[in-house]
């Protein structure tokens, strides 16, 4: 990280005469314009990118997006699901004003754009991190808007109210010099918390503890209920599909797979044919085995299961482990019975630490805890 930022600082150093005379000569130019057009008016209009890696941040930066905004959507396509997701979602229903790349994050795109908001969906990821890092070596950062992230969202949180750390996932491992990046972006956005520049956009539901936290570093929370999204055309499901929310812990060998699978197959003795959402990291194997069984429909159609189920009747009940989209859905449809069973004791494998075993059983479906 040292060596990458000293060789971006000494092609900063390079530039800076040419850049000087380039801007007094802008400077002139902008002037003398004003002078001829009488105006001189600033535009009340503000330009903004979010990086989205995932479905859900997608859809947390539409519901981020303010009527007054001119907002950039860069989404990194090659994260898992992400091409299948974008080739499934209509550009049709993008707000006014926001416009769609694949592109990721890039240092280039910040250094010739001078953005009044940036929203970012991982902030520990390391392409972030890069673009950050780079783009604003001699800069102030702008305004930044964390958007939801899944649980790990929590996580994020927490390292950031705290006074140091690297911005990692859990049980993430990085190398020594995406680890001082890391930790130069954490401090970086503590910064901008105590300039009231730090914003945690958020659907979920937040402990007071954390919240006061956040609160107390600076930072800002602002909530919605994924008003955009609800006004979609994608439809909802009938009560009679039994949906059956897809979980990862099994495929990111978090708990046991047998336990997982014994788990789905009660709910199908118990409550007759499901309909079963994956999750993107769910294995080929697993739902191929999955679907031999008659009484299952798998339903993989590249959107995310916040777009599939909408608007569901009052006495429809959705099962789930405990996961963001039993909390999503619960905020989509709040007349639905949100069924999360907590994951016994037993079938966890060890390879999670304590914290999040206690953090992913705790989730509550319902709003703010103020206990």
């Amino acid at each position: 990280m040292a060596e990458l930022l000293m060789a971006e600082k000494t092609k900063s150093n390079s530039k800076k005469a040419k850049k000087s005379s380039d801007t007094a000569v802008k400077n002139e130019t902008a002037e003398n314009g004003a002078d001829k057009n009488g105006a001189g008016k600033k535009s009340t209009r503000m330009t903004s990118v979010a990086f989205v890696e995932s479905p859900l941040q997608f859809l947390s930066a539409l519901e981020s997006h303010e009527p007054t905004e001119d907002l950039l959507i860069r989404a990194r396509a090659s994260a898992k699901g992400m091409t299948s997701f974008l080739d499934a979602f209509d550009p049709a229903w993008l707000p006014t004003n926001v416009r769609l790349e694949r592109d990721g994050a890039k240092p280039g795109l910040l250094r010739k754009t001078a953005f009044d908001r940036i929203y970012l969906g991982d902030t520990c990821s390391g392409q972030v991190h890069k673009s950050l890092a780079l783009a604003y070596l001699e800069r102030r950062m702008p305004e930044v808007v964390i958007l939801d992230d899944g649980l790990a969202t929590y996580s994020a949180i927490e390292i950031l109210t705290a006074k140091r750390g690297p911005l990692v996932r859990p049980r993430q491992k990085l190398k020594a010099s995406r680890t001082v990046m890391a930790a130069h972006v954490a401090d970086r956005l503590r910064h901008l918390a105590t300039v009231g520049k730090l914003r945690w956009h958020t659907a979920l539901p937040v402990a007071k503890p954390l919240r006061k936290a956040f609160l107390k570093s600076g930072g800002e929370i602002t909530r919605h209920r994924f008003e955009h999204l609800q006004t979609l055309p994608t439809g909802g499901s009938h009560p009679r599909d039994n949906p059956v929310i897809g979980s990862s812990l099994a495929a990111d060998g978090l708990i046991d797979a047998f336990a997982y699978r014994a788990w789905v197959d009660d709910i199908i003795e118990t409550h007759g044919s499901i309909t079963y959402y994956p999750h993107r990291r769910e294995t080929e194997e697993f739902l191929a085995d999955l679907g031999r069984d008659k009484r299952v429909r798998i339903k993989n159609l590249g959107l995310p299961i916040e777009l599939r189920l909408i608007n569901l009747p009052p006495d429809s009940t959705i099962r789930s482990l405990p996961s963001t989209a039993a909390v999503s859905l619960a905020v989509l449809n709040p007349d639905v019975t949100i069924d999360v069973t907590e994951i016994p004791a037993k079938w966890w494998t060890g390879a999670s630490p304590d914290s999040l075993r206690k953090s992913l059983n705790a989730q509550s479906v319902k709003a703010d805890d103020d206990s």
